[in-house]
């Protein structure tokens, strides 16, 4: 019986042993787990997140760097198309005037040439005198008049004939020496109406020339700045980490974001300016008001007139159905290509496209934004209605831009070389907006 209790106590004491080894080993192999993570962490050290840090400053200032490089472009490419618009204006003066010198030139010759052959009869005239004088004997002829006189009374009636005679060749000689000279002046005035000419034919020649040769360029290096947009904006996408595509729908996005403060800004200055003027002239009318009646003092004063603002322009309002015709037109040719010089039916240029919408309501312009803005009455921009012009450039003499108001501070024009008769904000040129539109 005791051999046989004594073989379980043994079993037991192998196991007891063999659960306190393994615990051991356990806590050894945590143990050394604990202090291999404290050894190696898992998380990023300080240097690596200064790093990231670093990379992330040196990316964002790549970010500014491209992006300061598309404004720049930006600039730069309006600046290209703004100088293509003034050429093509400036040849669009050159042919008004071309055309203004060669009628005056061909009126010049057909004055000479009336006068010429006035001049021509006159001589003949005073040749036929001459030749019936030496005909008749020249002076002796008028001393036989007086010498075959049979009486007095005849030879009064000789001698008056004689008289009359002598004026009427006196009188013919005074008008051919005047015709000659009047014909040499038309003559020298014709010569100088066609020099006119010929400079104008030349100026408009050096013009046309001029303003091909810049609207070359601007086709070039509007190309140009277009594939170097192209490549920033790739290049932008790669530092964002976006694609091509949503990066520039993101530049679109904040140009068009930066446009609308613009116009925001110029239209409320615009409203700032127009309440300005119309609470001046509010004030005023009301000191005139008071000054006449502390002046007439009547028994029974009469109310004065409610004061209500006014266009700001002396120019009739042009009747709805004309502005319907001439806006009508403008919109049917939207999307037609801009084309300087070019007045329809195809393409146009700023002043060419006005110029013939506004021929719709049989208005007359003069294909030149210089002209334009002298053909027509001054209204503040912020009284614009549609149909009125609006301007761009340094001043209304030299505008270089023209469009077409047609309400909501938008406009139809025919913008540059490249693009097409479209719809515009007239905010959408920035400063060179003039602050006075148009009313034909």
């Amino acid at each position: 019986m005791g051999g046989r209790h004594l073989v379980p106590s043994i079993r037991g004491s192998s196991r007891a042993q063999l659960v306190i080894a393994t615990g051991a080993a356990l806590v050894l192999v945590l143990s050394t787990s604990i202090v291999s993570a404290q050894a190696d962490p898992i998380y990023p050290s300080a240097p690596q997140v200064n790093a990231a840090q670093a990379a992330v400053r040196d990316k964002a200032a790549q970010i500014a760097v491209v992006e300061g490089k598309l404004a720049a472009s930006d600039t730069r490419l309006v600046a290209v198309q703004t100088a293509a618009e003034v050429a093509a204006e400036k040849y669009n003066l050159a042919r008004i005037l071309l055309g203004e010198r060669t009628d005056a030139a061909k009126a010049a010759a057909e004055h000479a040439a009336a006068a010429q052959k006035t001049a021509g009869i006159a001589s003949v005239k005073l040749g036929q005198l001459a030749a019936d004088d030496y005909m008749q004997g020249g002076n002796l002829d008028q001393l036989a008049v007086f010498l075959s006189s049979k009486g007095p009374q005849d030879l009064l009636d000789r001698a008056s004939a004689v008289q009359l005679i002598s004026d009427i060749r006196s009188r013919n000689l005074q008008e051919a020496d005047v015709l000659s000279a009047w014909t040499g002046g038309l003559r020298r005035q014709a010569a100088q109406a066609q020099a006119q000419q010929l400079a104008a034919a030349q100026t408009a020649d050096s013009a046309r020339t001029a303003a091909q040769t810049q609207a070359d360029s601007a086709a070039v290096e509007t190309a140009s700045i277009q594939k170097q947009k192209s490549a920033m904006i790739a290049q932008l996408a790669s530092l964002h980490n976006t694609s091509v595509t949503l990066e520039r729908q993101r530049q679109d996005g904040l140009k068009a974001e930066a446009r609308a403060a613009a116009q925001a800004r110029a239209a409320a200055q615009a409203r700032a300016a127009r309440d300005a003027a119309q609470r001046q002239v509010a004030s005023a009318a009301e000191a005139e008001r008071l000054r006449q009646l502390a002046a007439s003092q009547p028994v029974n004063p009469v109310p004065p007139p409610v004061w209500a603002p006014t266009s700001g322009s002396d120019a009739p309002v042009p009747p709805s159905g004309g502005v319907s015709a001439v806006i009508a037109f403008a919109r049917a040719q939207i999307g037609k290509p801009y084309q300087w010089g070019a007045a329809g039916p195809g393409t146009f240029d700023c002043s060419g496209l006005t110029l013939v919408a506004w021929a719709q309501a049989g208005v007359n312009l003069l294909h030149y934004t210089g002209f334009q803005w002298a053909e027509t009455g001054r209204v503040p921009i912020g009284q614009l209605q549609p149909g009125d012009l609006v301007f761009y450039g340094v001043d209304g003499p030299d505008s270089h831009h023209v469009g077409l108001y047609i309400g909501n501070d938008m406009m139809i024009d025919a913008p540059h070389t490249g693009a097409y008769v479209r719809y515009d904000n007239i905010y959408s040129f920035g400063s060179d907006l003039l602050p006075y539109g148009g009313r034909p």
